[in-house]
């Protein structure tokens, strides 16, 4: 079996510290048992941390721990979905993320509770090793393992379900919403964060939040729910970075709270957005002292393009900056929610810069206003417009 998670945490803990030490301007993964990004071998379980660029805290100092697990998308190998943007706010906030990662290939009739063990023995794990509170959290089928953990277990801290359910395999192929309504009416959880994104095609478009809410609404436990009436949409609405946006700081306020009275939770409006933007997209492995800053040092007419701006591209959040590399070399600084982040080699042409992405879609930035973005998928299949919203400047 190798290492104990206990073990293996405390190994990423000091590997990361001694890192932070010794090279004060970027974090990398390490090759240790909870590196990012494994192949699952023959395994059908392994355990991730969520976010390598970012150092772990450890049970001593950490807020809590979250153990995250993914849905399940048939022969897809679903195991290789990053955590959502949201847990990245925990995690930067004084929270340890987790991933128990699942191999699709072994996936039979007895998933669940082999699932639901699993995520319980780890839960139990690190709570002994010293984490003060225990988070559980998934998406779809995740999300189901995390509402059945919850009702076998009294002893979690916290779950937060993301459209959760799975469809019946059977003639129909569609989702019992009855069965995390029982769920929910028993199951013993310090406090209960739930979304249902409108429009769930995965699970036939069925409203969701209102029985939810009439249920929970009778219990004695703090929950936050998250209806079809949040403005999230999609089944997979709550990993995007417009989630993360919107709703990452309630959130994290929910989970944090020394203490909340029982009842619905409720999120106010996001007073700045621009400070969420970069707590997601700039982590401390960025070099901003490379962001050009002096319009001197673009060509006319994308001059105006110095600073960090960002945009929402559908339901993902971008970051972007030209960055000072050599004389007569533009490179452009792309971050984003999805799985694109880089510094990409950019031009200037017809007055507008362009790149392209290591996924080979193209960026082009038009100095309209403060500026436009345009996303062009590989293939040209898709193309995604939206303006940009200048940043504002370190202190």
């Amino acid at each position: 079996m190798g290492r104990s998670l206990v073990a293996r945490v405390c190994h990423a803990v000091l590997a990361t510290t001694l890192l932070l030490l010794t090279i004060p301007h970027e974090v990398s993964a390490q090759a240790d048992d909870l590196a990012c990004a494994q192949q699952p071998g023959n395994r059908f379980f392994w355990v991730e941390r969520a976010f390598c660029d970012l150092a772990l805290n450890g049970p001593d100092r950490a807020n809590g721990v979250v153990i995250w697990n993914h849905g399940m998308s048939g022969t897809n190998q679903s195991w290789m979905a990053p955590a959502p943007p949201v847990l990245r706010l925990l995690q930067g906030r004084g929270w340890d993320v987790f991933m128990l990662k699942r191999h699709h290939a072994a996936e039979q009739n007895n998933t669940l509770s082999r699932t639901v063990q699993r995520t319980l023995q780890e839960a139990a794990t690190l709570k002994k090793s010293g984490y003060r509170k225990v988070v559980l959290a998934g998406q779809s089928f995740g999300g189901y393992v995390t509402l059945e953990a919850v009702d076998t277990s009294p002893d979690i801290d916290a779950a937060i379900a993301f459209a959760p359910g799975v469809r019946d395999m059977g003639a129909t192929g569609r989702l019992d919403a009855s069965i995390t309504d029982r769920i929910l009416q028993r199951a013993k959880v310090g406090r209960l964060a739930l979304v249902f994104p409108k429009n769930d095609a995965v699970f036939g478009y069925l409203v969701r939040g209102e029985s939810a809410e009439a249920i929970l609404s009778r219990r004695t436990l703090p929950y936050l729910l998250l209806d079809e009436t949040s403005g999230i949409s999609g089944h997979g609405g709550a990993t995007t970075g417009r989630f993360a946006l919107r709703y990452g700081l309630c959130l994290t306020d929910f989970l944090a709270a020394s203490s909340l009275p029982a009842g619905r939770f409720v999120c106010p409006p996001v007073a700045d957005e621009w400070s969420v933007v970069r707590e997601l997209l700039l982590p401390p492995s960025v070099d901003r002292s490379k962001v050009l800053r002096e319009a001197s040092a673009l060509p006319d007419p994308v001059g105006s393009f110095i600073g960090l701006r960002w945009a929402m591209l559908e339901d993902t959040v971008v970051l972007l900056a030209p960055v000072a590399d050599e004389p007569g070399r533009l490179r452009l600084m792309y971050r984003s929610t999805g799985i694109t982040g880089g510094v990409y080699e950019a031009t200037v042409k017809d007055g507008v810069i362009r790149a392209v992405l290591s996924n080979k879609s193209t960026v082009t930035l038009k100095p309209e206003g403060d500026g436009v973005i345009t996303w062009t998928a590989s293939d040209a299949s898709r193309s995604l417009n939206a303006p940009l919203i200048r940043g504002r400047e370190d202190p």
